[in-house]
């Protein structure tokens, strides 16, 4: 992978995630949550990973609109599940643009739910 071909914070990919061998969705669609100078740089990436099978919504899971940085159906980001993965569990991506920066703070504020802190 190039310097120019970093995957971005913000961006939608499809990984593998190793912590789900019994998922028959892999790869699934991520969002890569670290920062760019952190992506460029790390031989590892964060990510938050993203399901279509919208069955409950917790306050630590975020609505992805279908179309949405690439997103091929309408998804849910689940930020209780957001994990850190080797570069090459990266199977194919990005499928768009950076998702937009209202729907990342979302993100943000999940994740930091899911770690406990009852300000965000």
């Amino acid at each position: 992978m190039s310097i120019k071909a970093f995957p971005k914070k913000g961006e939608i990919w499809y990984v593998h995630t190793p912590n789900q061998p019994f998922d028959p969705h892999q790869p699934r669609p991520a969002i890569i949550v670290s920062r760019d100078g952190r992506n460029m740089n790390a031989p590892d990436l964060m990510v938050v990973p993203a399901f279509s099978n919208i069955s409950a919504m917790l306050d630590v899971h975020v609505e992805i609109p279908k179309g949405e940085g690439g997103m091929p159906d309408e998804s849910i980001a689940k930020c209780d599940q957001v994990t850190t993965i080797h570069r090459s569990l990266l199977a194919e991506g990005p499928l768009g643009e950076r998702i937009n920066q209202a729907i990342m703070w979302k993100i943000h504020r999940a994740v930091r739910r899911a770690m406990g802190e009852t300000k965000a």
